[in-house]
């Protein structure tokens, strides 16, 4: 006999003055059965993995994943063999988001977000993840009598993850770049690509030097050295927030082997030395 689909309502657990509503899930046993609401919501996964079932479609999610509920959508968490897992999920009246959706104006695809068979979701990178995870955290410092402050940050928040994660992954262009071209870049994030080189490009590309120089500068504007640099330099910005390595241990694992060099080439992407950059923003955590 199947589960009765359960329907929670916004006047039920989303406190009207501050419109959302945050929580923190630790194992499957703390999820809701089969289940839909007359509200959005979104969740990150944090940590581990589990099956999710969302209108009949049954898929793993993994740490990163973000997922974006509509009110028609009916879903379920399933446990995993050997696994478990952790999500923060932020609870929104309808009304709050299409407010947003009215405010980006006619060229936002709403009926992308509205109408699929399937909410939009998408897979975060290990420090985008963090970055979000610690922003959603901080909701749960707010003093709760203190509701515009909450109500402000989860707006903050409704809009970053729509602006920055959700509707590119929505309205993402056909890459135009060659095949080759998009599986070395893929590659050339490796650390044993990019510590080897030029010579790991073009032994990966299988192209000459100069052919690599004129399809960078078409599709990057960079050249090869130039678009190197700034993977090598995105891997220490990484290391910075996401360790307590020292500033001349980053630089070498991430390839620059004159100090003086490293500190240069980052203020001049990130506007701050490593040591800024680091300080700047783990204190805003």
């Amino acid at each position: 006999m199947e589960s009765p689909i359960l329907l929670f309502r916004a006047e039920g657990g989303i406190d009207r003055e501050a419109e959302g509503h945050y929580r923190d899930l630790s194992g499957i046993g703390n999820t809701a059965g089969p289940h839909t609401h007359d509200f959005f919501e979104f969740f990150l996964i944090t940590s581990g993995s589990v099956c999710h079932w969302i209108n009949g479609k049954k898929e793993q999610l993994d740490e990163g994943s973000l997922v974006f509920m509509r009110p028609q959508d009916v879903h379920f968490y399933e446990k995993l063999p050997g696994k478990d897992f952790r999500l923060i999920n932020l609870s929104y009246y309808s009304k709050t988001v299409m407010e947003l959706f009215a405010y980006l104006g006619d060229g936002f695809p709403q009926d992308a977000f509205l109408f699929a068979p399937y909410p939009a979701s998408v897979r975060l990178s290990q420090q985008d993840k963090l970055l979000l995870q610690r922003r959603m955290e901080k909701l749960y410092r707010i003093p709760q009598h203190d509701k515009r402050w909450f109500r402000t940050e989860l707006r903050s928040l409704l809009s970053e993850v729509y602006v920055s994660h959700m509707m590119p992954n929505v309205v993402a262009k056909p890459d135009e770049r060659p095949p080759w071209f998009v599986q070395l870049c893929l590659q050339i994030k490796n650390p044993a690509c990019f510590h080897e080189g030029i010579a790991a490009m073009l032994s990966l590309s299988g192209k000459s030097h100069a052919h690599l120089c004129r399809v960078f500068q078409q599709w990057e504007q960079l050249t090869p050295l130039q678009y190197l640099n700034r993977v090598k330099l995105q891997y220490a910005e990484n290391l910075l927030l996401c360790s307590d390595w020292s500033v001349l241990d980053i630089s070498l694992e991430a390839g620059f082997h004159n100090l003086g060099y490293f500190y240069k080439s980052f203020k001049a992407l990130y506007g701050h030395t490593p040591l800024q950059y680091r300080r700047i923003h783990q204190s805003a955590f």
